[in-house]
């Protein structure tokens, strides 16, 4: 069915808006609209000057140009140049749109988007964004994509997005705003990814003024795309003037402070910036407001508060929200638990396009909770869910085929899933991978690719991948025999919480085979800081050290401690020792011979 619309059906389609006929306009007011662009650039001997364009842009609109409406109506709502005003951005575009402008049309959609005077409405905006690229919007191609690939306003198509990215990429350059290029290069998305091309667009779009392209260079400078990461940059760019009146621009911001990323930490002044952010109107504000209340950023965990403001966002269709609201009613944080309510939030959440929310109805399916126990749908909810390119739903998959729930065992397809999982870069998936080819389960066994899973899990902060490198290394399998880097992935592992290497740590340290010389002192202390993180044989052999002053002084009360911990957790070494440290000493039997009360008399 052809969906395209011709130009009378597209103005009658079009909500509160009168068909009118198209008249070119009139000489003097082509040059006001020639002006107009020149202030808004800069352009020649003309200085750039947003407030000019504006009253240039203005008289042309009021003598019926609908590319000049288009372009008030878009400086009205993001305010370039003139204050934000949705009545007067509302009223321009609108009647842009219903002189058939592609561009009247385009920002007529962004209206939609992001509610601006209107209600969040992303079926209204998809249908838009349509019209205007049958009439040859670019930028609406391009978003088209994005409405396809994400499932934003319609159904999710990666066929269509892939065609709507690739018609956007044979339209002239000239044609697009410079930030859709910015990001379609940034992205891979109709033109092959190319990071210096991204940078030079978003520096375009800023040079020309346009709102988000302080916001944009910020994030080419934090995230070093097309340029080398700097931080201090980015933070020059996300203070400028446009930058604090753009609401996502303070959210980046917010980020940085956050997380102390090469800035000082400041954890209240982020909470005020996603605070001013929500009071802009920005759904993702609002939702990082309820996010530092669920965590107690900036203040004290406050649940109900989270709800609240989980719930402004989710109202505005931020897909984000929706899955965090349903996690809240399942743990029953701020409301009374309701795993029904929970069920509710999250079938809203995959109507709008989010991968989380599908990935969650597999869980909750998989679980039974407000929702009828089904393990055949649970896999349905898992498989859309990373087809939509949630990668925890693959991870996810392959442990249900590797444990047999709630499918029949498949260690094949397990790999699979974990392979596409790991190709996404979920870690865990890496090392999952390693260990099915150490083990040959589901693959033909592969010590090669082992190893090199196990290094591309390790390199990414993983301490079990380490743990089986070190393995690899202290034993010469495929790789050449090396005690000195098999203890420096196990103390690395040890140093990101892993017991088991700060356990496989102290046995080299105890042995010394293939180190410089042993030493006890190094095996002690591996072996404390494994029993502390609940390794029940570092607890025993600890207590063997600090029962016989091995590699530091002797200390019998700290090793029944140690004893007594492990023998707690099942060890029968320990309670052995325990016991012989704790039991008296046998009674000598020729003393039970006296007769009581007879003297005993020293020996001779």
């Amino acid at each position: 069915m052809d969906l395209r619309l011709t130009l009378p059906a597209l103005l009658l389609a079009l909500p509160g808006v009168a068909q009118e006929r198209t008249v070119p306009p009139s000489p003097v007011l082509t040059d006001a609209l020639v002006q107009a662009h020149r202030h808004w650039l800069g352009q020649g001997e003309v200085k750039r000057d947003r407030s000019r364009a504006a009253e240039l842009y203005l008289k042309a609109a009021e003598g019926g140009d609908a590319e000049a409406m288009a372009h008030l109506g878009r400086m009205h709502f993001r305010g370039e140049g003139i204050p934000k005003d949705a009545a007067q951005a509302m009223t321009w575009l609108k009647a842009s749109a219903a002189k058939g402008n592609a561009r009247g049309l385009y920002h007529l959609a962004e209206l939609y988007q992001n509610g601006f005077g209107v209600p969040v409405n992303h079926a209204e905006y998809a249908r838009l964004l349509r019209q205007a690229a049958d009439l040859g919007s670019a930028d609406a191609m391009a978003e088209l994509g994005q409405c396809h690939e994400y499932g934003v306003g319609m159904g999710w198509d990666p066929a269509q997005a892939r065609s709507w990215y690739e018609r956007a990429a044979e339209q002239p350059k000239s044609r697009f705003y410079p930030m859709t290029l910015a990001w379609m290069y940034q992205m891979g998305s109709g033109f092959p990814k190319d990071a210096e091309a991204a940078f030079g667009y978003a520096k375009l779009a800023a040079a020309q003024g346009y709102m988000d392209g302080p916001r944009r260079m910020g994030l080419n400078f934090l995230n070093g795309t097309g340029v080398p990461k700097n931080p201090q940059a980015a933070l020059e760019w996300f203070t400028q003037p446009d930058a604090l009146e753009d609401p996502l621009a303070l959210v980046a911001l917010a980020e940085m402070l956050k997380s102390g990323n090469s800035v000082k930490k400041d954890t209240d002044r982020a909470a005020a910036l996603y605070r001013q952010a929500a009071k802009a109107g920005a759904p993702v504000g609002m939702y990082w407001v309820a996010n530092c209340h669920e965590n107690g950023i900036g203040g004290p965990v406050d649940f109900p508060q989270a709800v609240l403001w989980y719930t402004k966002a989710a109202e505005q269709e931020f897909h984000w929200a929706y899955p965090r609201l349903a996690m809240l009613y399942h743990r029953g944080q701020g409301v009374t638990q309701d795993d029904n309510r929970a069920v509710r939030w999250l079938r809203q959440g995959a109507r709008f396009g989010s991968a989380y929310s599908i990935y969650l109805l597999g869980w909750f399916t998989q679980n039974g909770w407000g929702l009828e126990k089904d393990g055949a749908k649970a896999i349905d909810f898992y498989q859309q869910a990373g087809e939509r390119g949630w990668v925890q739903a693959w991870y996810q998959l392959g442990h249900c085929y590797l444990n047999g729930d709630p499918v029949p065992k498949d260690l094949s397809r397990s790999v699979d899933c974990f392979r596409k999982a790991a190709d996404l870069g979920w870690v865990a998936a890496q090392h999952q991978l390693g260990w099915a080819y150490q083990n040959g389960l589901g693959v033909t066994q592969n010590l090669t690719e082992a190893i090199r899973y196990y290094q591309m899990a390790s390199e990414s902060g993983d301490e079990s991948s380490m743990n089986q490198l070190g393995w690899f290394h202290a034993h010469g399998l495929v790789v050449v025999k090396n005690t000195e880097v098999a203890l420096g992935l196990y103390l690395k592992a040890g140093a990101r919480g892993s017991k088991t290497g700060w356990w496989n740590a102290g046995l080299l340290y105890a042995s010394g085979e293939g180190l410089v010389s042993r030493d006890l002192g190094k095996a002690r202390h591996a072996f404390a800081e494994a029993a502390a993180l609940g390794h029940v044989g570092a607890m025993v052999e600890l207590g063997r050290y600090l029962e016989n002053g091995l590699g530091g002084p002797r200390d019998i009360d700290l090793a029944l401690t140690r004893y007594k911990q492990a023998m707690e957790k099942g060890d029968e070494q320990a309670k052995a020792a325990y016991l012989r440290l704790t039991m008296p000493p046998p009674v000598d039997e020729d003393l039970d011979d006296l007769p009581l009360g007879r003297p005993i008399e020293e020996p001779e």
